[in-house]
């Protein structure tokens, strides 16, 4: 049996967070020693870990014929697709304690076009500053013209219309209040 097949770890095994973080270390600082020092590791440990990583993927990541470790195009890869996925992972992080603390991540409002902007934009600047920090949902506006908001609110493409004709907020499931 061939070497590659005995490997002890998966690639998708390896391929965690602090995995890229310690590619990105490296890739940054331009050595192995240096993401070392930066880390707070022992270079071996660095070193060691790269090596594991590049042994489940079956691929180079840093060129280390010169002094300084290069990224290969495979790093190259790997880096840009890391940094997305730790974006994401944060994104997911962000989602869950916005769930935890009760904020929805966006709130979509359709607004009749004779509202007035200034009036929106004090009542958007109110919202953010009710709570500290300012709540982590955004607000996405929405003109609408005659019956367009409130076909918004009713079509589901609005979760809140502003300037809605009181008569024809009759229907059980939704809640109306006059301005």
């Amino acid at each position: 049996m061939n070497d590659k097949h005995l490997k002890l770890s998966s690639a998708p095994d390896l391929i965690t967070p602090e995995s890229l973080r310690l590619v990105a270390a490296v890739a940054r600082e331009g050595s192995m020693a240096a993401a070392a020092r930066a880390l707070g590791l022992v270079p071996s440990a660095v070193t060691y870990r790269i090596r594991h990583i590049e042994d489940a993927l079956d691929v180079l990541i840093f060129d280390r014929s010169a002094r300084q470790a290069k990224l290969t195009a495979a790093g190259k890869a790997l880096l840009e697709e890391g940094e997305r996925v730790l974006q994401e992972l944060d994104a997911v992080a962000r989602r869950v304690q916005r769930v935890a603390t009760g904020w929805e991540s966006e709130l979509r409002i359709a607004t009749d076009s004779l509202m007035s902007q200034r009036t929106l934009m004090e009542l958007c600047e109110a919202f953010y500053a009710s709570a500290n920090p300012a709540p982590p949902t955004r607000i996405r506006l929405q003109r609408e013209t005659l019956s367009g908001t409130w076909h918004s609110l009713v079509d589901g493409r609005s979760d809140l219309a502003l300037g809605v004709v009181a008569e024809s907020a009759a229907l059980p499931h939704l809640h109306s209040k006059p301005m």
